[in-house]
């Protein structure tokens, strides 16, 4: 399978490039969505576990996950990869004038594993088809374009 991208047009974000010059770039793009549901049922499919069976496991790794992080732990999962949670901080002059306040949101940092990375260092990409689309008849509904 191939990773679907369209062709943009944007400004050109080159060093010393000309004010107003735009270059093509490429964007990939999901074509589709897994659910939970189905993600349980494509896991059951591949293995001897009913589905049930690894919502339960599921939804137990995604609570063992959020309390560890909670807690600054890194959570390793093996070829998989880890998840850690980070968060910077705007600087102050002494250590006295500093508070938790001065934290910026959190966020998950996700580094992947021998698996996944294996799948990153092998993509590849394919062109998503551009549709034209021409209209015959007055409509007087409003559209999205």
């Amino acid at each position: 399978m191939a990773l679907s991208y369209s062709l943009v047009k944007r400004r050109n974000m080159e060093k010393d490039a000309p004010v107003g010059s735009k270059l093509v770039y490429g964007s990939t793009r999901a074509t589709s969505r897994m659910d939970f549901n189905k993600l349980c049922d494509a896991v059951a499919a591949h293995s001897t576990a009913s589905r049930g069976d690894v919502m339960l496991v599921l939804e137990g790794l995604i609570y063992v996950l959020t309390t560890n992080l909670q807690q600054s732990s890194v959570v390793e999962m093996g070829n998989f990869g880890s998840f850690r949670m980070v968060a910077g901080s705007r600087g102050v002059e002494t250590e006295e004038e500093f508070s938790t306040s001065l934290f910026k949101k959190p966020r998950i940092v996700f580094r992947p594993g021998i698996l996944l990375r294996d799948v990153t260092n092998n993509a590849k990409f394919e062109k998503l088809q551009t549709v034209t689309v021409t209209v015959t008849e007055v409509c007087d509904k409003e559209h999205l374009v």
